[in-house]
């Protein structure tokens, strides 16, 4: 056995645990640090890189029962921390896209991952419901950092509110992002550019089916004691 299998060996009985942790911090870190804290302040980002660590460390415990996508996503996380890590060490203005680009990457690896175990075959637990609700979270936290990223890169992709493409604002693009997601479509903020369009376009596609179909499928199948695949677990 590798070291990295053996890694992922020795942490795996904490995967069931990781479940409810991850979904825990994801709900406080979107819904809660932004009510409670100012993010501007050093303080309010000090709980959220916190926070954030917290859901990479997390999401990648919940990929200890795949050995051969574990390396990948403990090295997408490790990276996206370090750059946190080291962006207090530089002007915000410097180091804001590759923040962005690492957090982006790392999230969409943890959700594929996720996305494989709660869809996979086996029986429908509580595990796997709570593991679909965080996913749904997860995707939301994906497309807020996509329209930072297309802000930075594309002028004037979004007009409305604010919106200065040369500060991290993430309770913005996260409350935008939620907002799409659940099809609540305010107005304050707009997407203009093609590129931000497509992605809105996308994720209000996204934010209507699964839970509709996803989710209520999962939670059905779970009253039932059915299986989400032909194999039993």
């Amino acid at each position: 056995m590798s070291y990295v299998q053996h890694l992922a060996a020795s942490i795996s009985p904490l995967r069931k645990a990781s479940m409810v942790a991850l979904l825990v911090f994801l709900v406080v870190s979107v819904f809660g640090v932004p009510f409670f804290t100012e993010l501007d302040s050093q303080a309010g980002r000090i709980v959220q890189d916190v926070l954030f660590s917290l859901i990479l460390l997390t999401g990648a415990v919940t990929a200890a029962e795949r050995p051969g996508a574990f390396p990948l996503i403990a090295l997408g996380a490790l990276v996206a921390i370090a750059v946190r890590c080291a962006s207090w060490l530089f002007p915000p203005d410097y180091t804001l896209a590759v923040r962005v680009e690492t957090a982006l990457a790392a999230v969409a690896l943890i959700s594929v991952t996720l996305g494989m175990t709660v869809f996979g075959p086996g029986k429908v637990t509580f595990d796997r419901i709570d593991g679909a609700v965080a996913l749904y979270v997860l995707m939301g936290m994906i497309w807020a950092y996509a329209y930072q990223l297309a802000s930075i890169l594309v002028p004037n992709a979004f007009s409305g509110a604010t919106l200065d493409p040369n500060r991290e604002n993430p309770s913005t693009w996260i409350y935008f992002s939620f907002v799409t997601l659940t099809t609540a479509g305010y107005g304050d903020i707009v997407p203009v550019a093609r590129q931000a369009r497509s992605l809105a376009n996308l994720e209000g596609l996204v934010g209507q089916l699964y839970p509709a179909i996803v989710l209520a499928r999962l939670v059905s199948l779970h009253l039932a004691g059915g299986s989400s695949g032909t194999n039993k677990s």
